[in-house]
């Protein structure tokens, strides 16, 4: 063999090394958590347009935005995994990956600092075919699949919250039962309480601190309000004297400093977005009707959440349709009850 072609030769293997990433990049030893595999996705300066996406606070570490569709499947809607980190006005791409989900019931457990999403299949996207429940560590920033034994069947339209003083998520299924998830121990619990509300699809479940309560409201067409209480099992109907009109996809945060739960818009009758702003008090078991100006145009298929560091609700995506999924982000100002939006 030649000088020049045994050159040529070892330049070759040193380029094909460089591409594989070489021997050294292979790693020893294996990872004790069970972290998904997915491609990378390319980087955008802000998330893509989405609904059924799951919207956590994430205590002063920000706010989660993970999984949700672009559109329906028949509109060729693909499930995303790209997670997102608000903070400080601005959205930020998370390095950790997940795979795609579509999201109905999670929360934040504040004790052991980790996010709960819980994704379920939907075989109208190829992406999705089997259930997980996954867990976040934002100080990390890394994604952990855990077992599903025990977990709820029906979790498509499910809806989720995290009881800070019993620490725990609470579940409320598509078929109407009440469980709960305990993150420490990993197990699940049908909690079988004497009274719950009846069955319903894609209703609202915020825990409200100051009362100790996580409160559910519509679902379907349904327009009732509902208070759980945790330590005795137990859901009261409300009944308060004015409420917003039924809906469903609608979504609803606590606010700490007010005491108040804060929703906005949701599809009515016939899907019809609705665009308004409610408040609603535990204490005095009253929803009251805010008219801030400007505000979010009318939708539903959104998600909104507390933001700890600013004191705000943020809300991001949904749509007047399932056809034309947004991007926006807006900022509810509870002490001055404004929204603003951000660019």
């Amino acid at each position: 063999m030649s000088r020049t072609v045994a050159e040529l030769m070892l330049v070759a293997l040193l380029l094909s090394a460089c591409n594989s990433g070489g021997p050294s990049s292979a790693s020893s030893t294996a990872p004790t958590a069970k972290s998904p595999t997915v491609a990378p996705v390319p980087r955008s300066a802000a998330p893509a347009g989405r609904g059924y996406q799951a919207l956590i606070g994430l205590g002063d570490r920000g706010v989660l935005l993970g999984g949700g569709s672009t559109a329906i499947p028949r509109l060729g809607g693909k499930a995303l995994a790209d997670p997102w980190i608000y903070r400080r006005g601005k959205w930020v791409a998370a390095d950790g990956g997940i795979a795609p989900v579509l999201a109905d019931a999670y929360g934040y457990d504040a004790r052991s600092g980790r996010a709960i999403v819980l994704a379920f299949p939907f075989s109208a996207f190829d992406q999705v075919s089997v259930p997980a429940t996954w867990i976040y560590d934002p100080a990390a920033d890394r994604w952990e699949e855990r077992p599903l034994a025990g977990r709820p069947a029906a979790l498509d339209a499910a809806r989720g919250a995290y009881d800070r003083k019993a620490d725990r998520l609470i579940v409320v299924d598509s078929a109407g039962a009440t469980w709960s998830y305990d993150f420490d121990a990993g197990s699940w619990s049908n909690r079988l309480p004497q009274t719950r509300p009846p069955a319903r699809r894609y209703a609202v479940l915020a825990y409200d601190e100051g009362s100790d309560r996580t409160i559910l409201f519509g679902g379907g067409q349904l327009a009732d309000t509902w208070a759980y209480d945790f330590g005795a099992n137990t859901w009261t109907e409300m009944r308060p004297a004015k409420s917003p009109l039924g809906r469903l996809y609608h979504a609803m945060a606590y606010d700490p400093k007010s005491d108040r739960m804060i929703l906005f818009g949701g599809a009515g009758v016939a899907e019809t977005p609705l665009g308004d702003t409610w408040a609603y008090d535990y204490d005095t078991n009253t929803w009251a009707e805010l008219t801030p100006q400007p505000a979010p145009s009318a939708r539903g298929w959104h998600a909104m959440a507390y933001d700890s560091e600013s004191g705000a609700i943020i809300l991001f995506g949904g749509g007047a349709d399932r056809e034309h999924f947004m991007g926006d982000t807006w900022v509810f100002d509870p002490t001055r009850r404004v929204w603003s939006s951000i660019p």
